[in-house]
């Protein structure tokens, strides 16, 4: 393998051309270096494929260029050329991370067999890296779209960022695993991440949950609360524009002051806040259901996530994603994507989301629905091909979107009608319409 920008390092000037000269004679480039500290300097600019170095030298020698690089993350391969009675030292520095070492005198062709083995290595390690880096970056939000690419770049951009963040999205667009992914990669990471469901908290007693209870029962320790104890870390407020409007003032006070009342007085707080809304919370100010002061306290960022009909041609990419996890779980096969189960899958209007997308994963692991029945079976972006009438397609629709947002909220009707957008007295209307009513909370 040839094209590779060597670095030498020896302190003796003829034995440093000899060795540039059989190295250069094969294709490789050197660049020539009589002192390892200058050769540690550039290797840090611009890295290498690999560094040929003499074992002694005056000044740093080869294990100090070693210990150089390895401290400035230089990940780079390391020859060493050692003498008859340094071979333990080459051992302790093959130890200490160095790729191999030759005992002078060598053979030319030894010593090129070795470079050529150390470079393709290097090789190895390299492209493992950028393939790791990329199965990082695309772990949380797979896909090859603009727009999936272009969520990951901003997510990346303002994830270490000291700024409190809004997330926006249909359910099953992935708002929580965004704010975990901020979390992780964000100036709190080392602290706790809390999560508020704002939609499940009760109608009564909301209070000291979220805010705490400085009076101690006589059981135990006082409640801090869930804000308080996001202390250090990252407070999730999961599904904001559901939370009572008799609680937003006093949540807007304690993220204005970051500071909450504790047993022996104030205690001040330090922590990231990122919200989350099934849609513009804007829509939701002019609605009168959110505050505007409140909105201005959170919105640093705002972040729109794209539902799976934004992005049609990465939803088989993310079905394979679920497919593979959903086989692992169930002790089966991979099940192979059809060009039939393509077409279906980016045909289909997904309504759920990725939440959807990944029940049909584990049916199909299953053997109990392939992909491509979505299209058969109607529905949003299917072919309607059951005899139903549009009017029951919709009614069908609407009690299972209903159901499952009860389901979401606990049962509790004002959160769902949050939500759905709908006014509560219409909501159960609707539930006792369609037969939902058995075990809701009204």
């Amino acid at each position: 393998m040839t094209g590779a920008r060597v670095f030498v390092v020896d302190d003796d000037p003829d034995h440093l051309e000899g060795l540039c000269d059989l190295i250069s004679a094969v294709g490789h480039e050197t660049v020539a270096f009589d002192a390892a500290a200058a050769a540690l300097t550039a290797a840090i600019a611009t890295p290498p494929d690999l560094v040929l170095t003499d074992l002694r030298m005056p000044g740093m020698d080869g294990i100090g260029l070693l210990d150089g690089l390895v401290d400035a993350g230089c990940d780079v391969p390391v020859v060493l050329l050692t003498g008859h009675g340094d071979v333990a030292h080459a051992v302790r520095a093959m130890q200490r991370g160095a790729e191999d070492f030759l005992e002078k005198p060598y053979d030319a062709g030894h010593l090129m067999s070795v470079i050529e083995r150390a470079l393709k290595t290097g090789r190895l390690k390299a492209e493992v890296a950028r393939l790791q880096t990329r199965l990082e970056e695309q772990a949380d939000f797979i896909g090859e779209s603009r727009t999936m690419a272009a969520l990951r770049g901003t997510l990346a951009k303002i994830a270490p960022l000291a700024i409190d963040v809004v997330l926006t999205g249909e359910t099953g667009t992935g708002k929580e695993l965004a704010a975990r992914l901020l979390h992780h990669r964000g100036p709190h990471a080392q602290g706790p991440f809390v999560v508020v469901n704002c939609a499940t908290l009760p109608e009564a007693g909301a209070e000291p949950i979220l805010f705490g209870d400085t009076r101690a029962p006589a059981e135990g320790a006082p409640n801090p609360g869930l804000i308080a104890s996001a202390d250090g870390g990252t407070l999730f407020l999961d599904q904001i524009d559901t939370l009572s409007m008799a609680l937003q003032p006093k949540l807007l006070r304690i993220l204005q002051t970051r500071e909450t009342d504790g047993p022996s007085g104030p205690r001040k707080l330090d922590f990231r806040v990122i919200s989350s809304a099934s849609g513009p919370l804007r829509d939701a100010i002019r609605q009168g259901t959110f505050r505007e002061d409140l909105y201005y306290r959170i919105a640093g960022y705002e972040v729109a996530l794209p539902a799976l009909r934004q992005v049609p041609s990465d939803v088989p990419l993310i079905f394979a994603h679920f497919l593979a996890g959903a086989a692992a779980r169930h002790g089966r096969q991979t099940p192979e994507i059809t060009f039939d189960d393509r077409k279906a899958l980016q045909g289909h209007h997904w309504p759920g989301n990725a939440h959807e997308l990944r029940i049909m994963a584990d049916r199909h692991v299953l053997g109990l629905r392939r992909p491509r029945t979505v299209a058969r079976e109607g529905g949003a972006g299917g072919v309607v091909g059951t005899g139903q009438t549009l009017r029951d397609l919709v009614a069908d629709f609407e009690a299972k979107e209903i159901s499952r947002v009860l389901d979401q909220c606990n049962g509790n009707t004002e959160a769902a009608a949050r939500i759905l957008g709908l006014p509560r007295r219409t909501l159960n209307d609707k539930i006792a319409k369609l037969s939902l009513a058995a075990g809701r909370k009204k």
